[in-house]
């Protein structure tokens, strides 16, 4: 075989190939790009909601977990430390608990809060969990709502 010939059928594989895998434009068929779906937790459960409350509101707990657990990260952490200073100060028949029913809608999630004191009737809030990277985090709007129980101003 000659040069020139070898070249054209060399040259004729190698644009043959090309068109067959996708990788010259024309009339080849084109491979997608992957696609890669949104990371999706299921919905917690009300005990692992009250557990993930109980860890935002704990300032001994290792801040990078509690700002795993917020919304607004990191920025969030000055407020629930505050909030976590007054529920420690509050009389020891405060309590508090996470209550149903769970509701999911999309990447929100809602469910109620419940704080009592003996002597007082209970009283009840709603509290709402973002999806973000497959992680439920509360809210700022969640956030201000527990700041508001504790008498304290909003400041996410």
């Amino acid at each position: 075989m000659n040069t020139s010939k070898f070249r054209a059928a060399v040259a004729a594989f190698a644009l043959s190939a090309a068109v067959v895998t996708g990788t010259v434009a024309g009339t080849g068929t084109a491979l997608a790009a992957p696609v890669v779906a949104p990371v999706h937790a299921a919905a917690p459960g009300v005990g692992e909601l009250q557990s993930k409350l109980q860890l935002v509101l704990n300032t001994g707990a290792s801040r990078s977990a509690r700002a795993n657990e917020l919304e607004a990260g990191e920025a969030g952490l000055p407020l629930v430390d505050q909030v976590g200073t007054v529920m420690a100060a509050a009389p020891p028949s405060f309590r508090w608990e996470v209550q149903g029913p769970v509701a999911v809608d999309g990447d929100q999630l809602t469910a109620g809060l419940q704080t009592s004191i003996d002597g007082y009737e209970p009283w009840h809030f709603q509290l709402s969990w973002k999806q973000i990277d497959g992680t439920w985090k509360l809210t700022r709007e969640a956030e201000c709502t527990v700041a508001g129980i504790a008498m304290l101003p909003c400041t996410v």
